[in-house]
């Protein structure tokens, strides 16, 4: 087994999905993953010798949120958060994170593990509030491919991130039916039944899925459901989130 920096290391190096940022002890950034830099899109050199608090909304860094995680991280050892994280394109971005003091004999610093959960949250929001919200949702959602249907399993839309997956045609139709998407994931009788089993029942989906590509290629899909109940007599339909894992 590597030493305690090696194995540190190539977690730091390796990962895709755990976006990590190195700190100093006041805050200062030091080095960013490859995660970090997919997720977004600041590189070492964007953040390099910069205070953690520039990733914060206006909003935050007036009530001094970066500061009081940073002291509380010093008091506990760890402290965690959920907020917008500002991407370098200037998208706020939902994410959650955990600070992680580290000491050792020969440094000390502060490790940041952040997840991007802003397709999560905007879900929240969406299936609070009215079908005003679902422009924006399907616009800003870019970490997962969302698919929403009416209660006779047809398409009512889909975002850019679920176009790109599945390398879908942009002008799909409204009322088209899933074999209509031209993906052969979506002829799936499997997946088809769970959706209609969805519909029925009304019991949510949280499933995984392995997609056969050919030439031994396969994808594993996560598929979590939400029942969209409309105002009135308004039909109810099916949102249906795609994450490959």
């Amino acid at each position: 087994m590597p030493n305690t920096t090696q194995f540190f290391d190539i977690l730091f190096n390796n990962a895709r999905t755990n976006a990590m940022m190195i700190m100093s002890m006041d805050g200062i950034v030091e080095s960013v993953n490859e995660a970090f830099t997919l997720s977004f899109g600041y590189t070492t050199d964007d953040l390099r010798d910069k205070h953690f608090r520039v990733l914060y909304i206006e909003k935050d860094q007036a009530t001094r949120r970066p500061e009081i995680e940073l002291n509380q991280t010093h008091r506990t050892g760890s402290s965690s958060d959920e907020n917008y994280l500002v991407h370098k394109d200037t998208t706020p971005i939902w994410v959650t994170g955990e600070s992680i003091l580290v000491k050792t004999d020969d440094t000390s610093c502060i490790v940041k593990l952040i997840h991007n959960i802003h397709a999560q949250k905007q879900l929240e929001r969406y299936l609070l509030s009215s079908s005003e919200l679902l422009g924006s949702l399907f616009e800003s959602v870019q970490q997962s491919g969302l698919l929403l249907l009416n209660s006779q399993m047809k398409l009512v839309r889909t975002n850019g991130a679920f176009r790109k997956m599945f390398g879908v045609r942009s002008d799909v139709a409204e009322g088209s039916k899933l074999q209509d998407i031209g993906n052969s994931f979506w002829t799936k009788e499997e997946l088809r039944q769970e959706i209609r089993n969805v519909i029925v029942t009304g019991v949510p989906m949280k499933k995984e899925f392995v997609y056969d590509k050919g030439d031994n290629d396969c994808v594993r899909y996560e598929i979590i459901s939400k029942q969209i109940t409309g105002d009135g007599d308004a039909e109810h339909q099916l949102l249906l989130m795609i994450k490959e894992v």
